[in-house]
């Protein structure tokens, strides 16, 4: 069977996580903060990326660290990727934690 590559890798030469590593993986975990808007319009649908105190539209926060961000509701929740799958993120003492 044919595959086709990962788009992280094809652009970004991001090494996606092995089936193995995603196995293991157990919430909290540390994770990168995703500092530039890279991710394929097709696979952010309601995740926006905003910039440290830029403002959410819709809502009357700014965003506290550069990020993606979904809204529940009319809050903004930090969001990033790891392996195709989205976490819920928050900063803990200085550290990104996908929860």
């Amino acid at each position: 069977m044919t595959t086709t590559p990962d788009w992280r890798h094809a652009m970004f030469g991001v090494v996606f996580p092995t089936t193995g590593e995603l196995d293991v993986l157990r919430c909290p975990f540390f994770i990168e903060a995703q500092s530039r808007d890279s991710i394929p319009a097709e696979h952010t649908t309601n995740a926006f990326h905003y910039v440290s105190g830029q403002e959410i539209p819709g809502t009357e926060v700014q965003a506290p660290w550069t990020s993606y961000y979904a809204k529940l509701v009319n809050a903004p929740i930090a969001i990033a990727n790891y392996g195709g799958v989205w976490f819920k993120t928050t900063m803990q003492n200085c550290c990104l934690m996908a929860i």
